[in-house]
C-alpha cells in the first residue's frame, strides 16, 4: 500500500519469515506537487555518482554497500 493510515497486514506470515518492515511517511500529494514544481523552476538536479547495467546489478548493489558512492547510484534497462 502506498498512501493512507491503515490496512491488512499478515503478521504471523511475516514472523515466520522473519521478515523486517519499515515505514516510511511522507508528505501529501499536494506536498509532492509543490515539491516537483520547486525543483521543475530551479533546475535542480540530483548528483548521480555511477550508472550501472540492469546486468550488471550485483555490481551495482555491492557498490552501494560499499557506501563510496557520492550521490545517486543509477541502474539503466
Amino acid at each position: 500500500m502506498l498512501m493512507g493510515l491503515g490496512g491488512d497486514v499478515p503478521t504471523a506470515a511475516l514472523m515466520v519469515k522473519q521478515v523486517q518492515l519499515q515505514g516510511l511517511i511522507v508528505g501529501s500529494r499536494a506536498h509532492q506537487q509543490q515539491f516537483v514544481r520547486a525543483i521543475e523552476a530551479t533546475g535542480l538536479q540530483p548528483v548521480i555518482d555511477r550508472t550501472f547495467a540492469l546486468s550488471v546489478l550485483i555490481d551495482a548493489s555491492r557498490y552501494y554497500e560499499s557506501g563510496s558512492h557520492f550521490g545517486k547510484i543509477c541502474v539503466e534497462f
